[in-house]
């Protein structure tokens, strides 16, 4: 024997008559058609109504609901259709546990620019910085140097005889040319650079070793390798060398700080993604990371699948993959990082 209800008119229903046969049934529509009126404010409602009634429990009386008859009702449980996370913060990243990892991605493994003027960041250790000299000296021969200053207005005469000094004309570069000794015009911004050594494959280490250190004694925040066709600057103190604008360590925790300057509402420090600026200018596989949270699972995973990262990253490449694995086994390959938790079904 089915269920059959008539003139059910709870919330938004208008006298509407439907039977149930003796099987699993489902019950679909689009949003506000009126499925939880009918299914759990009706049906169920007068359920339990009539359960209560019939053991005789006095202290609890429910109003009958808004329906004509209904005929073959008997005890019946519902499955509660609770939301995931009522939290508007919480997307499909945060609650499957995605999200602290790939913010430890992007602090640790992610392609760091300034936040000012956009230059590519780059910190090394004098043994990388020495290594680095000694591969393109292989190639062919190599000049470094030390930038001294870049963009400043002034004659800078002071210092300028001190290095004639103390190293001689010939080192000595202004605006990417050899510094003849004259005076340069004040009211320009000007470059100046040392050369602190020239090498070759045959060349001793710790000479190399020596002009890096050089370059460190004389302030400088970096050094420039100038080979063939190869010119790099890398720097060895946390400071843009394209800008001079000074930067900090990385966290994780930085990817999910509101802009200081918009309080998350996006303005131009943070390039609109209301993220912290330092956070807004790195990138991993070309992407922010806002622009990643944007991606469907399915998307990601396949980023991944092909993604290599350094050594000491395969654990978290790991665990990255294991749980979009997972959302893409129960279905949610199409649904996008970033989706709050809210609006999905449990």
């Amino acid at each position: 024997m089915g269920i059959r209800i008539e003139g059910a008119s709870e919330h938004n229903l208008r006298g509407i008559d439907v039977e149930f046969p003796a099987s699993l049934t489902v019950v679909t529509g689009v949003s506000g058609s009126g499925k939880s009126s009918l299914v759990f404010d009706t049906l169920y409602h007068e359920a339990r109504r009539r359960f209560l009634e019939t053991i005789g429990s006095g202290g609890l009386r429910l109003t009958p609901a808004s329906v004509r008859e209904i005929s073959g009702l008997g005890p019946a449980i519902a499955v509660g259709q609770n939301l995931l996370n009522r939290n508007p913060n919480s997307t499909l990243a945060t609650a499957s546990g995605l999200h602290p990892f790939l913010r430890l991605l992007y602090a640790r493994f992610g392609d760091r620019h300034c936040s000012r003027c956009g230059a590519g960041l780059r910190t090394l250790s004098e043994d990388s910085i020495v290594d680095r000299i000694r591969i393109i000296s292989r190639d062919s021969g190599v000049e470094v140097f030390a930038p001294l200053m870049k963009g400043i207005a002034g004659s800078h005469r002071t210092l300028l005889e001190l290095l004639k000094r103390d190293f001689g004309t010939e080192g000595i570069f202004v605006d990417g040319n050899p510094w003849t000794g004259g005076s340069i015009d004040p009211d320009e911004g000007h470059d100046l650079d040392l050369r602190v050594g020239e090498f070759d494959e045959d060349d001793d280490p710790d000479a190399v070793r020596k002009a890096v250190r050089n370059a460190m004694a004389l302030g400088a925040n970096s050094v420039r390798i100038c080979g063939g066709e190869i010119e790099e600057e890398m720097g060895f103190n946390r400071v843009c060398t394209s800008c001079g604008t000074w930067y900090g360590e990385l966290e994780p925790v930085i990817f999910k700080t509101r802009c200081p300057h918009c309080k998350g509402d996006g303005c131009e420090r943070c390039g609109g993604t209301g993220l912290h600026p330092e956070a807004a200018s790195v990138t991993w596989g070309g992407m922010g990371f806002l622009e990643l949270m944007g991606r469907s699972v399915h998307d990601v995973r396949g980023y991944f699948l092909h993604a290599r990262l350094p050594a000491g990253g395969e654990r978290l490449h790991e665990e990255i993959e294991r749980r979009l694995e997972a959302l893409d086994r129960v279905g949610l390959g199409y649904v996008s990082l970033d989706r709050q938790s809210p609006s999905l079904s449990r």
